[in-house]
């Protein structure tokens, strides 16, 4: 079944908050957006949920829906694994996930906590993986269809040599795998995304 027209396809939990920290609020254009709550079911239909969302700058509250497919189980939604599938994401494109994964692992890199640098790391390895998905076979570039909006296709049109897949590769390799088992909990109590956001 397709998802409603409103709501975000994801393929987990941890995509639905990566996405968040994506967006520019609507409003102001600016942002951060950040979670104003946690993710929570809508409703009987067991692949919908919603989370409150407001922006840093204007402060305008507001909601979004995603459809989590496939439906996560209690532990799947404590997961940090970001996609289960080969399918490339439908919510945040190439451009999207090299962004997250040079602020997730400069993060990283500042965190005092060796622990805590040392899961950034790995959710940072994890965005370059999602971003790697957008690339065929063969070639060195993506296909536009890799970037869902027309700034992020100017941008490839122009810098193309930014988006080469040898480059994005060597930094992967210098990457930690992926653990066997990680959840959404960070020490000190924090979720993971909220290490390198500031969050509480």
């Amino acid at each position: 079944m397709s998802p409603p027209e409103n709501h975000v396809r994801v393929h987990s939990v941890a995509e639905a908050y990566l996405y968040l920290l994506t967006l520019r609020c609507p409003h102001c254009a600016r942002g951060p957006v950040q979670a104003s709550g946690e993710l929570t079911k809508t409703g009987d239909d067991t692949s919908s949920w919603a989370i409150g969302a407001r922006c840093g700058a204007c402060e305008h509250l507001g909601s979004i829906r995603f459809t989590i497919n496939p439906t996560p189980t209690r532990e799947a939604a404590r997961s940090d694994c970001i996609n289960p599938t080969n399918e490339p994401s439908l919510a945040i494109d190439l451009l999207g996930w090299l962004t997250l994964f040079q602020s997730i692992i400069n993060a990283s890199e500042k965190e005092p906590d060796r622990s805590a640098s040392r899961q950034l790391a790995h959710e940072a390895a994890q965005c370059l993986d999602e971003a790697m998905k957008f690339y065929g076979e063969e070639g060195e570039l993506p296909s536009v269809d890799a970037f869902f909006g027309d700034e992020a296709r100017r941008r490839f049109r122009e810098h193309p040599e930014h988006f080469a897949r040898a480059k994005w590769r060597q930094r992967r390799l210098m990457l930690p795998e992926a653990s066997v088992k990680t959840t959404r909990e960070g020490r000190r109590g924090k979720r993971w995304w909220q290490f390198w956001r500031g969050g509480q």
